[in-house]
């Protein structure tokens, strides 16, 4: 190494499946922690970068994408999910993307018995880390959870958090900041969107969550071994 250059920081790879479900929050997480990201929209062919010459994958989006299942990109992102597992890259998975990781680890999805676009409370074993809420819930489906995963967090629908290896699944969204809230609200899901409720409570509670998501997030990401790639 040259005098005077600096080893590259930490990398990491984002992978986004619409246009209103982006990394939020996590853009910021990320930076504050001094990683290098990238995002590729898989829905639309962009090409993935090597899984192993990344630190952190991380897949975000809405519940639904999962209803593309057997899709061309849907494919795509669990089999190079299973790389980045095999290279030993860590992956954080949120939503959809808890989903997407507990298939390729060999876990499953199911339709939940109902949808819930909303706040909710969760039962954590872990508090101090993944509080108990309120998160925002954007769930059609729940997780079946792959062989040797954690339960870190629960509530009577399914799991809403879980760890495998190295890798984190969160099924709730951590990583919404209100405009893509009020994104997610406009597109609506008839009946089952209280969309007064849904931004009352925001603006009520946004201090709390936001403490909360950046705790999460933040925790998780910190714990990573900085490899130089």
């Amino acid at each position: 190494m040259h005098a005077g250059t600096e080893a590259p920081g930490p990398s990491a790879v984002v992978l986004q499946h619409r246009d209103d479900a982006p990394d939020g929050v996590l853009a910021d997480v990320l930076a504050a922690a001094g990683f290098r990201s990238t995002t590729v929209r898989i829905d639309r062919g962009e090409a993935l970068p090597d899984a192993a010459s990344i630190t952190l994958a991380v897949t975000v989006g809405r519940d639904g994408a999962m209803d593309e299942r057997g899709s061309q990109w849907v494919d795509a992102e669990l089999d190079w999910l299973r790389q980045a597992d095999r290279a030993g890259t860590a992956v954080l998975g949120v939503g959809f993307g808890a989903q997407a990781l507990a298939l390729a680890l060999g876990g499953g999805v199911q339709r939940a018995s109902r949808a819930r676009h909303g706040w909710v409370w969760i039962s954590s074993s872990i508090p101090g880390w993944i509080s108990p809420g309120p998160w925002l819930a954007w769930q059609e489906d729940v997780i079946r959870l792959p062989p040797k995963a954690r339960l870190l967090a629960q509530d009577p629908v399914g799991p809403q958090a879980y760890m495998s290896d190295r890798h984190l699944g969160v099924q709730f969204h951590p990583e919404v900041n209100s405009k893509m809230l009020g994104s997610w609200i406009a597109t609506g899901h008839g009946s089952s969107v209280d969309t007064q409720g849904l931004l009352e409570f925001a603006s009520r509670e946004h201090r709390a969550a936001s403490a909360a998501a950046h705790r999460l997030l933040s925790t998780y990401i910190q714990s990573l071994p900085v490899a130089r790639r």
